[in-house]
């Protein structure tokens, strides 16, 4: 299928701040291509395009002190997202790709090594493989209520599993939580969402089984129908939107993603 994109902000800032903005997708990613897109930002004295540690596009910026917007559109095509399939195999550790072996690792807000005993509790005696990541994610949403203004940038899949209250950001964060804490890579993804309500960035997480990585979105009951990946990361943390070194207000915020056809 093909989407249309579009997302845009508007900060104020106090000085000239130098920030770092994720809101472009790969041009060819693992399951989607950019067929065109655009990127426009109020004037910048300095602008780059360039990618991170983990392979993720950036825009490395030095915004001026006022009003600093930017306005990103793009068309993408997507096949549909399908679920993890219950066949889908568990790797041994010394079977895992290099590159993927980080993702079975505790980081800052999925502290799986934490949480390992109640993980082991709940999902231990489950058939290995695509059969137990979906339990994961059915109990994520039925134990934990999605609501708005009940955390922010320092909960954590710890404060999740105690609160049981949280948006997006912290269903993935448990559910990566628990199936690293299975030995199940697992990582965290930002990235637009079709049909999402009300429209916004969305976060979720992918799983590596069978050789392949496979997306699970613990908030929704069933088959988001499309979802485009804008960045990969061990955590939130690692796929920030907006990254600024200063102080920002935030004005204002908007996402779109519809289906062409």
């Amino acid at each position: 299928m093909q989407l249309s994109l579009s997302a845009t902000a508007d900060y104020d800032l106090p000085r000239e701040t130098f920030l770092l903005l994720m809101v472009e997708p790969r041009l060819k990613g693992e399951a989607h291509e950019v067929l065109q897109e655009s990127l426009r930002t109020s004037p910048t004295p300095y602008a780059e395009l360039a990618s991170d540690g983990l392979g993720n596009p950036l825009r490395r910026l030095i915004a001026p002190p006022g009003l600093f917007t930017f306005d990103f559109a793009a068309t993408v095509e997507t096949p549909q997202n399908r679920a993890v399939p219950d066949s889908a195999l568990e790797h041994a550790p010394r079977d895992l790709p290099p590159s993927v072996l980080v993702y079975t690792l505790p980081s800052r807000y999925c502290q799986s090594d934490q949480l390992a005993r109640l993980a082991l509790g709940e999902f231990g005696s489950i058939p290995q493989g695509g059969t137990r990541v979906r339990a994961i994610a059915d109990w994520v949403r039925t134990h934990v209520e999605y609501q708005y203004g009940t955390t922010d940038a320092l909960t954590s899949a710890y404060d999740t599993a105690v609160q049981r209250v949280g948006v997006c950001r912290d269903f993935a964060h448990l559910t990566i939580a628990f199936c690293r804490a299975l030995g199940i890579p697992a990582r965290y993804v930002s990235g637009y969402c079709l049909d999402l309500d009300p429209p916004d960035f969305h976060g979720w997480t992918q799983v590596f089984l069978g050789g392949a990585w496979h997306n699970v979105d613990s908030t929704f009951q069933g088959v988001r129908p499309a979802l485009v990946p804008i960045a990969y990361g061990r955590d939130a943390a690692d796929v920030s939107l907006l990254t600024l070194w200063g102080n920002n207000t935030f004005r204002a915020q908007s996402v779109s993603v519809q289906r062409i056809y």
